[in-house]
């Protein structure tokens, strides 16, 4: 395949946003979680970019505010601004799941928080979190699961720094419980057959 025959790739603005962010969790040495996506020597793979669309959407991200250039015009640094990292490890978070093993060893997995009203978007966001991980709702702000989740709970403390609101707990039982194992069946988490 000769030089023109190759195709340009045109990356999507999510996929640029979250290039960097790779970038600042290998150059951080950051905990290796789930969510982390790629390592840098995977974007070297990358076939040649469209250079004008790739120039352009980090233009609109620049405008966006989710990126910064620091320089001269051509060879400026560019680093994630806050909400720029806010932003992409959203994405990073939309597809990451809890691992589901082959066994419950009936225990109950409970998160509960008290995320000052100050840091509302946040609560929003651990709730739309465990709610897409299939956690169910107790109370206002208690969630349980029933598998070992605390790698997961412990990221998101991490992540958005929720160490004083957040609190992980391990349960033998629970009052409501076989209706909670009426619900994680019909979600499919819990196996049909318990041992």
């Amino acid at each position: 395949m000769n030089q023109e025959e190759k195709k340009k790739i045109k990356l999507t603005t999510k996929e640029i946003l979250l290039s960097f962010y790779d970038k600042i969790v290998e150059w951080e040495n950051i905990f290796v979680y789930p969510w982390q996506r790629k390592r840098i020597h995977e974007y070297r793979k990358w076939r040649e970019l469209d250079k004008a669309d790739f120039y352009h959407k980090l233009w609109q991200l620049e405008k966006q505010g989710y990126i910064k250039r620091y320089g001269k015009i051509k060879n400026s640094n560019i680093k994630l601004t806050s909400v720029g990292k806010e932003k992409a490890i959203q994405y990073a978070l939309k597809k990451w799941k809890i691992k589901i093993p082959t066994n419950w060893d009936k225990k109950w997995h409970l998160v509960i928080f008290d995320i000052p009203n100050d840091k509302k978007i946040l609560r929003d966001t651990v709730r739309q979190r465990l709610n897409y991980w299939g956690f169910c709702q107790l109370q206002e702000s208690v969630f349980v699961y029933p598998f070992d989740c605390q790698k997961e709970i412990s990221a998101i403390k991490y992540i958005y720094g929720l160490g004083a609101y957040l609190q992980y707990i391990i349960a033998e039982s629970i009052e409501t419980e076989l209706n909670l194992v009426d619900i994680f069946y019909k979600r499919g988490i819990l196996p049909k057959k318990l041992n």
